[in-house]
């Protein structure tokens, strides 16, 4: 007789959560799914209600789902056989992320709580209250940690991760006007004492200037190096999005 093997994994998926934002999104009338259009500026707003959340969800998602799950299939495939895995998240967002991280592990057989705790860092409130109920939802048995400040209030008192392997991520922060990055990098090139591994996605710019924020920050983190590269520009694919996606790691790989 064959057994499937069982795996402990999230009563919810981000698919759900997806489907559910664009089916209310699609309901609404015009003028509103207008209003909420412009709010969302193209993906750069500062997000301030439910409403504006839900259409974020709706309009990105699927696109922040394709670029994390990349970014995630090409993670250093040792962070697996370890004890447990803390991750950091910069900018947390309402927390797209950990809900994709956790379809991910689900599908590679891993248990939900090899995941043993979650620092979610964001400086607006109201992302920072969802990306806390998102992650208590996929993740019942991991700590949380949420921390309301800027990249540039970060102090080494507000990365204390429960495990040595450590999950930094940065989606769709690095590329923003308001990233310094400085304070992190320095904080990231410090620690000696953790595995740590950078995963960096965002769209990839045409211009110069947020062309080259990713590279940028990479070559600020002292003692790491880049395990994994793909930039693509809309017009080099058959995507209808730009990618970027770096991923450093410390010496410990």
């Amino acid at each position: 007789m064959h057994f499937t093997p069982r795996i402990l994994k999230s009563a919810y998926t981000f698919n759900e959560i997806f489907q559910s934002a664009k089916d209310w999104f699609s309901s609404l009338e015009e003028s509103k799914k207008t209003s909420l259009k412009e709010a969302l500026d193209h993906g750069a707003g500062h997000l301030t209600t439910s409403d504006e959340l839900k259409a974020y969800i709706a309009a990105y998602g699927e696109i922040h789902q394709a670029k994390l799950l990349q970014a995630f299939n090409n993670l250093p495939q040792k962070i697996w056989t370890e004890g447990g895995l803390s991750v950091v998240d910069y900018g947390c967002g309402q927390g797209i992320a950990e809900m994709v991280l956790a379809d991910f592990i689900a599908s590679k057989w891993i248990d939900n709580d090899f995941i043993k705790d979650f620092i979610l860092i964001e400086p607006s409130r109201k992302n920072l209250e969802r990306c806390a109920q998102y992650v208590e939802a996929f993740y019942a048995d991991a700590g949380k940690t949420s921390i309301c400040k800027s990249d540039k209030e970060i102090t080494t008192d507000d990365i204390k991760p429960k495990c040595q392997t450590v999950l930094h991520l940065f989606s769709n922060v690095i590329d923003l006007d308001d990233f310094d990055g400085e304070r992190i990098t320095s904080l990231l090139s410090e620690d000696k004492s953790h595995n740590n591994i950078v995963v960096c996605v965002s769209p990839y710019y045409q211009e110069s200037s947020r062309g080259k924020r990713m590279a940028t920050f990479g070559k600020m983190l002292q003692g790491y190096t880049c395990h994994y590269k793909f930039e693509k520009h809309t017009d080099e694919w058959d995507k209808p999005y730009s990618c970027q996606i770096h991923i450093y790691v410390s010496s410990y790989y």
